[in-house]
């Protein structure tokens, strides 16, 4: 497997810096970001939506402060090859000293440019591309001079490192790719596969990659240590398009960008960089799932140095409308959706058995705010410096945007809309940015998803009603896979985990299997920490309870296709019950089953659901419908997944899309991701 050239600048990292000491919470922070989007069109690149990256950024670093006067910009005409180095090394550079956290981020085009000191296998360095360096080779006029090579970017981060010292740390993320190959248009991607080079050279290179291999390692010249550590993100693999993706108001951004956000605004001083890569891997296997983001440097360390501001307990009140509605400092990055419902307590109020002053409801929320309806008037003033509880969780609203890329005479256009508008326009929504196409493809009709993957084809000699059902079936399929995906929780009462451990194990006739003992789960991770199974491969779990409370569990299966099972508990309710899936606090359980891999290929997801009371979740994971859905004694978090079937057309139209609340701190939810690799 190739490594992405932006990785390869950050392979050797670990020259005198590790086990940093730790330092104080007041050391400084720094943030340099570049956003371009808009380049001229003299100059041939595709618009992206760049600059939407750095509100999302920007706004997550202050949360975790990084202060305002710290935080330099460049975007669009402003970062050009002469602005982006003269800005770093006059503006930025010289305020840095030893001991600092800095965060840099490029987002925008990506694209290979010849090889100009032979130090790469594939004869090609990976390079950024600035505001006004031309997407072609033109021999003799343009030839690449304005592109910032990795050997440069090596160079700055080197240079930057050493006067941070052992004790400074250095994160950098690039949402950018050079693997942008023609798309059908539905999402823009970031990056080119034409590379900047001359035609003869392009062609000198094929055998050329292929007989040299794939490896090349960059890092410090030799002798020089000390150095800060370092972490580096990639939005994808350098063979894979990085698609832009869409935030919860319909806007254009990065999808590594928007991944982070959300998981910068919730991580914990303590949260290692590879702990943050595997929430990333998660969340982008929703938003993008054709992408496989990549992380290279000294992962196994704490976030930033471990110097991020504590997440607040409470929110903030940012300001009053009025005695009635609020606007707290926090939204849909942390969580916050609409329906949440808040409790206010006076100032300062650590003890929640104090005086209540209101409760509210979420009305509208946005990335970083949220506005609430009081169920009672608070005075303004009085409000403004209340701290805010969440007393009710909310996952959001099952809703989808579809574009019916058809003409208005067809049939199966004109079918499907009648069916949405009649039965699920609070859900599939025409008017919301799209994220499912439905297009014209030749002998079939095609079903889009993120990334312009294909979810589904139709063939167009079926009747439209046929199609129809088809088409409705998988949107209602995705919308709930989806959902299912981005559910996140967090209990400090209920604070489950679990592992994968690996099996040898003998295949015997009739899917029998013998087990063999353990095998070092190092031996099926890549280099990037993440586990690698195949068809056929046996593990076993142990789930372990780092909460205060005993904690009841049921582990759900989401497969690459989208199609989802319960694994914990079995499928054969008499020999196994909800209740004997228990563990109590600082124990550990072994399942006493082991498991073994199948098909399809690609990125599956393990979530683990922990609550105080026994939960049976195979009715509803293991059947296209649940029945009984409406058993008031299903618990809450029951009757909330039997919701995003959406068979209910009559609740689909009261409840608009919307899912049952939970109580705050009654739900923890662990999420594993691994890869399961196609046979070779």
């Amino acid at each position: 497997m190739k490594t992405n050239g932006f990785l390869q600048l950050f392979l050797v990292l670990t020259l005198g810096i590790c086990h940093a000491p730790a330092q104080a919470q007041t050391q400084r922070k720094f943030a340099f970001l570049i956003a371009i989007g808009d380049y001229p069109q003299e100059g041939g690149w595709q618009k992206i939506h760049a600059s939407n990256d750095l509100g999302i950024i920007r706004q997550a670093l202050l949360n975790r402060g990084f202060p305002a006067e710290n935080i330099l910009t460049l975007t669009e005409s402003e970062a050009t090859y002469e602005g982006i180095l003269k800005t770093w090394n006059e503006r930025f550079v010289p305020k840095i000293r030893a001991g600092d956290v800095v965060y840099f981020q490029y987002s925008g085009h990506g694209q290979q440019v010849a090889d100009d000191n032979g130090d790469e296998a594939d004869r090609y360095d990976e390079a950024i591309v600035p505001y006004d360096s031309p997407l072609k080779y033109e021999a003799g006029v343009y030839t690449g001079e304005r592109l910032i090579r990795d050997d440069k970017l090596n160079e700055l981060f080197t240079d930057l490192r050493r006067k941070l010292g052992p004790g400074g740390n250095l994160m950098v993320v690039l949402d950018a790719c050079h693997s942008g190959t023609g798309t059908r248009g539905m999402t823009p991607a970031r990056g080119t596969d034409i590379p900047m080079a001359s035609p003869e050279y392009v062609k000198s290179t094929f055998k050329t990659a292929a007989a040299h291999g794939d490896i090349t390692q960059f890092g410090p010249p030799e002798g020089v240590t000390q150095l800060a550590p370092m972490a580096a993100f990639f939005g994808s693999a350098h063979n894979q398009l990085n698609f832009e993706t869409r935030d919860e108001q319909g806007e254009l951004l990065g999808s590594l960008s928007y991944a982070l956000s959300k998981i910068l605004s919730e991580a914990s001083p303590n949260t290692s960089y590879r702990g943050l890569f595997d929430r990333i891997r998660l969340e982008m296997s929703s938003i993008a799932p054709r992408q496989q983001p990549q992380a290279e440097g000294t992962l196994d360390q704490e976030l930033l140095g471990g110097r991020l501001l504590p997440k607040p307990a409470y929110h903030n009140v940012k300001t009053a409308n009025d005695d009635y509605q609020i606007i707290v400092n926090a939204g849909t990055v942390q969580g916050l959706n609409e329906g949440a419902v808040l409790a206010l307590y006076p100032g300062d109020s650590r003890d929640t058995s104090k005086k209540l002053l209101a409760t509210g409801t979420v009305k509208q929320a946005f990335p970083f705010e949220a506005t609430v309806d009081l169920d009672q008037p608070v005075p303004m003033e009085e409000a403004k410096k209340a701290w805010v509880y969440v007393k009710e969780q909310n996952f959001g609203a099952l809703k989808l945007g579809i574009s019916i890329n058809l003409p208005e005479q067809n049939p199966v256009a004109q079918q499907l809309k009648k069916e949405i508008t009649e039965k699920y326009k609070q859900v599939f929504q025409q008017d919301l940015p799209p994220e499912v196409f439905l297009i014209d493809s030749g002998p079939n009709l095609l079903l889009l998803g993120p990334g312009e993957i294909e979810l589904a084809a139709f063939s167009k000699n079926k009747q439209p009603d046929q199609i129809v059902e088809g088409i409705l079936d998988v949107l209602k399929g995705y919308t709930r896979i989806k959902y299912l995906r981005q559910m996140e929780a967090t209990s400090p009462y209920l604070n489950v985990t679990f592992e994968l451990i690996p099996m040898k194990a003998e295949r015997l006739p009739g899917n029998r299997v013998i087990e063999k003992g353990p095998i070092p789960l190092e031996e099926k991770l890549d280099e990037q920490g993440i586990l690698h199974l195949q068809d056929g491969d046996v593990f076993r779990i142990r789930v372990i309870n780092n909460g205060r409370k005993a904690a009841y569990f049921a582990l759900i299966d989401i497969q690459p296709d989208n199609v989802s099972s319960c694994l914990i508990p079995g499928q054969d309710a008499q020999e196994e019950t909800t209740a004997e899936f228990r563990v109590a606090p600082g124990e550990t359980f072994e399942v006493p089953k082991p498991f073994q891999i199948g098909p399809p290929a690609g990125m599956e997801v393990f979530k683990l659901f922990a609550t105080d009371n026994p939960v049976d979740l195979r009715p509803v994971m293991n059947s296209r419908g649940p029945v009984g859905h409406k058993d008031p004694a299903a618990s809450p978090l029951e009757r909330l997944l039997n919701q995003t079937y959406l068979n209910d057309e009559k609740e689909i139209r009261t409840r608009g899309g919307r899912t049952v609340n939970l109580a705050s701190g009654s739900l923890h939810i662990y999420s594993y991701t691994f890869i399961i690799d196609a046979e070779q």
